[in-house]
């Protein structure tokens, strides 16, 4: 007895079809007539109307997908499809608003080939934003360590740049203005009249280190080394949970890992992600912390 069907409609045929066409597109490199495809995505006892309605939303969806299929034959002559080849990840993968920002970072960067890879599905390239030549002017005189100079709130700003970096904002090009001494953030999008002096002609800047998001590195105890012993195959993941050691020996097949740490809950927490993995060597006032708090868990004394 045959089993019965889940609800639903079958996918099935509509996903050998679209192998099918992607297929024919693959072996005609040069150009799919319209006659193959038709006989592709349909039977023989379909009618004429009802290949081509299921042409078209098969080609629609295929391109929706980030294939690149067009119809390269003349205006009034049967279709002649050509599958270009080329990565679509990214349009699988990201927004129309997201490309965007993408395609003009990659202009500010002289990488303009790359809109191939951002097109929007209907023969279009996703187009830049407006600001992409004023980003570009910006984004080469960091490179090339210019003095950048613009208006910027009514007031003609000259700046030693650091770094073009994106923000709440859009844009934002840091920096120390000629003469001062703190670095400041400017956004694109609201300077006009750049302009840019010869490369080489700018200071190198030094950007104030911004505290990481990561509690680990947060200055929250006194700094104590505290040494673990790690067997090889666990040092990936030991440095994934704490972060690069500052220092590494080998001794016995299984490695010594020094770490200075400044916030003791957060480390004994990530050693207790370790589990097994990891031992806590010294000092032994750290090791002492981890006993009794492990203790406490369990509600036994000291």
């Amino acid at each position: 007895m045959p089993m019965a069907r889940p609800p639903g409609r079958d996918q099935n045929a509509p996903m050998e079809r679209l192998v099918r066409l992607i297929g024919a597109l693959t072996k005609h490199r040069s150009g799919a007539p319209l006659t193959v495809l038709l006989k592709v995505v349909a039977a023989d006892d379909a009618t004429d109307e009802a290949r081509r309605k299921m042409l078209s939303r098969d080609l629609e969806h295929l391109n929706a997908l980030g294939y690149d299929i067009r119809n390269v034959a003349d205006i009034g002559a049967d279709g002649v499809y050509v599958m270009r080849a080329h990565d679509n990840r990214l349009q699988v993968h990201l927004s129309p608003e997201q490309r965007g920002e993408l395609l003009r970072a990659a202009i500010a960067a002289g990488l303009e080939g790359m809109a191939t890879h951002l097109g929007s599905g209907d023969d279009r390239p996703v187009a830049p934003a407006p600001a992409s030549a004023d980003l570009d002017l910006v984004q080469r005189g960091t490179a090339r360590q210019c003095l950048v100079r613009f208006t910027y709130k009514g007031e003609r700003r000259v700046v030693h740049p650091a770094r073009v970096h994106s923000g709440p904002s859009g844009w934002y090009l840091s920096g120390r203005e000629d003469g001062g001494e703190v670095v400041k953030e400017f956004v694109v999008a609201r300077m006009s009249d750049i302009a840019l002096d010869p490369p080489g002609t700018a200071e190198v800047v030094a950007e104030p280190v911004r505290p990481s998001l990561d509690p680990l590195s947060w200055q929250v105890d006194p700094p104590v080394e505290v040494v673990l012993a790690v067997p090889a195959e666990h040092r990936v993941l030991a440095e994934n949970l704490l972060g690069t050691p500052v220092s590494v020996a080998e001794s016995g097949g299984e490695l010594a890992l020094t770490y200075l740490v400044t916030n003791r809950q957060v480390f004994r927490y990530r050693v207790y992600e370790l589990g097994t993995r990891v031992t806590v060597l010294s000092p032994s006032e750290v090791r002492a912390e981890i006993v009794a708090e492990l203790r406490s868990f369990l509600g036994t004394p000291a």
